[in-house]
This record gives structure tokens, sequence and C-alpha cells, in this order.
């Protein structure tokens, strides 16, 4: 796309294309079906595989990589009859697929912004599948932490990217459902990965079960990047799915919500006021503590509920059965922040109090002989996801200015991959018998500053909209229509209005 305002570049297209009506309710509603049918299950299944991809290694640490790649050792103790095992390394090959996410963070999100979305998003699908290939060819610990590195480097791409592409086609008041229907697919991932994994894991031929996984699965993915190449559009005003009227239809109904569709231009100033907005530092905090859950969950869940005494093969099935409570939380909370305007930072809060109650319940059960109700309390841990889909809503809503909210969106992700690469250190295998109480202390601890990060985010966001309102009036409808496209931020303009 040329560097051109949005503004130029969306009028251009509309008087190429367009007829000269207004949009009427049923020339919406036909559009954002269209949208809906074609581009949601794109979203959906790809972050499903990078999602199953991600967290593979958490399934094969039940069929033999521990031992073939040696990721485990043995400490010794005078006082113990016999030795512990140590699965730091373990913990190192989950937490450095998030240490490679980090480091590609920053350059992703410029390459997303200066590059044609669409296929920077594909090509980025083919070469993770080409790195999850490469792990049936690991043969020792330092190559795991390789293949683990590079994979985090360039599936970091896909949060970001999905997460602006949904502010591109759909309004601020559909965001929260769609975010819900697309993270589902993480739910989706772990359940239908872990019985995908547990079908694998039954090949008997002459590798270990364990690199069947990584050969059948990234197969898989090479082969949907290239088709997510020719599928995967770039913005409303040039996706092929839609007829040249339907196209102006899909750029015009964004004009009102005033957060732009795509601009190519970096603007440096957008960046200097991303880092002074109160906004940006409240969410970072509350994203990295909502998700030191997810650290636990995703690198060490089979081997938690293999500590409730179930075999390594149920470990698999019932990890599955902790997403299926995700996927049922995501929508959930996606549906209930349709219903409900302004609600998204109260189903913040209410996806964390599960998470608190449960985490107490794991710790202060019997696993011995009360595994139903703790493994209903370890389920209900990954309720936060919900929470997340919210913010993730909030931030398509309420910041305006592409560079801003491509950085933005950055920026969470980033705090995203910080947790989850510290989270694993609170997992001490020596601790089994206490039920892991550095573990789930600290996501107790954790979820509770989120609910409070939640609630003053909210506080203030209110402030700021009545102050916009009492200085600068109320938003009118024609106000915003004159500066959709003009790639102002929020703290820019002053007719906009922030979502709650």
């Amino acid at each position: 796309m040329k560097s051109q305002s949005d503004s130029t570049y969306f009028k251009t297209r509309a008087e190429d294309a367009s007829p000269d009506r207004e949009m009427t309710v049923e020339d919406i509603a036909r559009v954002r079906r269209k949208m809906d049918f074609y581009l949601m299950p794109l979203l959906i299944l790809t972050f499903l595989l990078q999602c199953i991809d991600k967290v593979m290694l958490n399934s094969v640490s039940q069929i033999g990589i521990l031992e073939d790649l040696h990721l485990y050792t043995f400490k010794y103790s005078t006082s113990a009859s016999e030795p512990t095992q140590n699965l730091q390394r373990y913990s190192n090959a989950t937490l450095i697929f998030y240490w490679g996410w980090l480091v590609g963070l920053i350059p992703t999100a410029w390459m997303a912004q200066k590059l044609p979305i669409g296929k920077y998003l594909a090509s980025t699908a083919v070469i993770w599948g080409a790195i999850t290939l490469l792990g049936a060819a690991v043969k020792n610990y330092s190559g795991l932490l390789a293949q683990r590195f590079f994979l985090g480097m360039v599936e970091c791409a896909v949060g970001p990217g999905f997460s602006i592409m949904i502010t591109m086609f759909w309004t601020r008041a559909e965001q929260p459902l769609r975010y819900s229907l697309w993270y589902t697919s993480i739910g989706l991932a772990n359940l239908l990965g872990s019985l995908m994994l547990f079908g694998i894991g039954h090949i008997y031929g002459k590798l270990h079960l364990w690199r069947y996984q990584y050969l059948i699965l990234g197969a898989i993915t090479v082969v949907w990047g290239i088709i997510l190449v020719i599928l995967l559009p770039q913005n409303p005003a040039t996706a092929s799915f839609l007829k040249p009227e339907g196209r102006v239809l899909a750029v015009e109904r964004m004009r009102v919500e005033q957060t732009g569709i795509e601009n190519k231009q970096f603007k440096s100033y957008q960046i200097r006021e991303l880092v002074r907005d109160p906004t940006t530092w409240i969410l970072f905090a509350t994203v990295f503590c909502l998700h030191f859950t997810n650290g636990a969950l995703t690198g060490f869940g089979s081997i938690i509920i293999n500590s409730f005494e179930f075999s390594h093969f149920d470990s698999v099935l019932l990890t599955g059965a902790v997403w299926g409570g995700v996927l049922f939380n995501c929508i959930t909370a996606g549906i209930l922040g349709a219903m409900f305007k302004n609600a998204r930072l109260w189903i913040v809060m209410a996806c964390e109090i599960p998470v608190i109650l449960r985490a107490c319940l794991v710790l202060r059960l019997d696993w011995s002989t009360q595994r139903g109700d703790v493994i209903f309390g370890f389920i209900m841990c990954g309720w936060m996801a919900g929470g997340y889909m919210m913010i993730l809503a909030l931030v398509g809503a309420s910041v305006a200015g592409h560079t801003k909210k491509m950085f933005m969106f950055g920026i969470l992700w980033c705090a995203y991959g910080l947790s989850n690469g510290i989270s694993p250190l609170t997992i001490k295998k020596g601790k089994v018998g206490q039920h892991y109480p550095t573990c789930f202390y600290a996501i107790i601890g954790n979820a509770s500053v989120t609910i409070c990060g939640a609630l003053v985010l909210r506080l203030y966001l209110v402030r700021e909209n009545r102050r916009r309102d009492r200085e600068f009036g109320v938003v009118t409808t024609m106000a915003a229509r004159e500066l959709g496209f003009k790639d102002q931020t929020d703290m820019v303009n002053e007719n906009f209005g922030y979502s709650l």
C-alpha cells in the first residue's frame, strides 16, 4: 500500500467503487456476516495451530522427551533416602520460548505496520511450521533450547497482528465477541491438541513417539501457512472476499469509530504519546499479573495433573479438560462483552475471582483423596483467558492512532511473554508434597493485583470521559465522521470517547 493517510487512501477507493447511497442496516449486516464467516475461521485456525505448536512440549513431556533429551537431573541430599528429580532443564526449555517471543516483538510490530499485514502474518505461519518440523531432529538439550527460542521469536507475530486485524474489520461494539471467538482457539488448541497428541502418541514406528508429534503437526502448519498466504486479506479496502461495494461499506462503517483502519506511515510522536500514557503502564502491569496463571497451565499443566496420581496419558487428556473450561469461559466473556456496553473491565475482574478461589482449593484439598475437586479447581484456574480477551477488546476500542495501537498491542503481548517466561520458575518439583505452594500463592497474588489494576483503569477512563464531555462537549456523529480516518490518537482527538 502507498504511504498516505487513511483518509486519502480510503476516499480514493470509495470514489472508484461505491454507489452514491447511504448504508442501510441490511448492508452492514451483510458485510459483517461475510467477514465473520470468511475471516474469523482463518484467524481461529491459525491461532489454534500456533497454540498447539507452542504447548507441544507440555504434552510430549509425558511420552519420552524428558528422558531422551535429558531434561531432568537428580538432586542428591543426605537427609533424603532417594534422590529427587530436578526439572530445571525442562523449565528452561519452557520459558525460553517466551524470551524468544520478547526478542521478536518489537521487530514484529514494526514489520506488521510497514508490510502487507496479511501476507506477513501468513508467511510467519510457514516459518514457524518449519521450525516445529525441526523439533523432530533435536538431539540434545541445547538443540531444544535453540528450537524453542526461534519458535517463540517467529510465533510472536500472530497475537499482535491478529489483534490489530480485528480492529480493522469490526467496530468497537462488535470487537469483544470477535476477540473472544478468536481466542477460543487457545482452548480448542489445548483441548483438541491433547486429543491429537494422545492419538499420535500411540503411533508405533522407528522414531520415538514425541518425534512424530513434531513431524505431523509441523507439516500441517506449513501447509496451512501456504493456504493462508492466498486467503488472508490485508485490510477491508482490498479484501477479495468482498465485492467492490462491500469493501466500501466495510470501510465506511468504521469511520465513526475514529480508530482508523490502516496506515503504513510510522509516526514517532504516537510512540512518545504511548510511553506517556498512564493507560499503557496500568495495562502492562495488569496483563503481566493476569498471565502468571498461564505459564503454569501451558508449561507444566500435565506434570501438575500427573502429580494428582493420574497416569501419563490420562494427564495429557485431563490437560485438555482444563482448556475446555477456557473455551467455555472465552465464549461466555465474549457474549457478555457484546451484550453489555462498557462492561469489559468488570468482566476482567469477574474472570479473576474464580482463579483466586480455585487456586486456594488446589492448595488446601487432599490430592490423593479429593482428586475430582482438585481437578475442578485446576480447570477453573484457566478462566483468566476471558479477562485477557476483554483487555484486548478494550485496547482495540480505546486506543486510536495506527502506530500507537500497533505498539500498544506489542506491549501487551510483551507483558504476556514476560509473565509466561517467569512464571514457570515458580514450579518447584521438590514441593509437590506441599502442593506447589510457590506456584499457587503466586497465582493468587497476581490475580488479586489484576483485579486492582482493572478497577484503577476503569476509574481513570471514567474520569477522562467525564472531563472530555465537560470541556469539549458530547461527541457528535458528524464530528466523528470527519475525524474518522485522520489517524489521530485518542489523546489528541478531543472527540474521542474511551470504551470501558
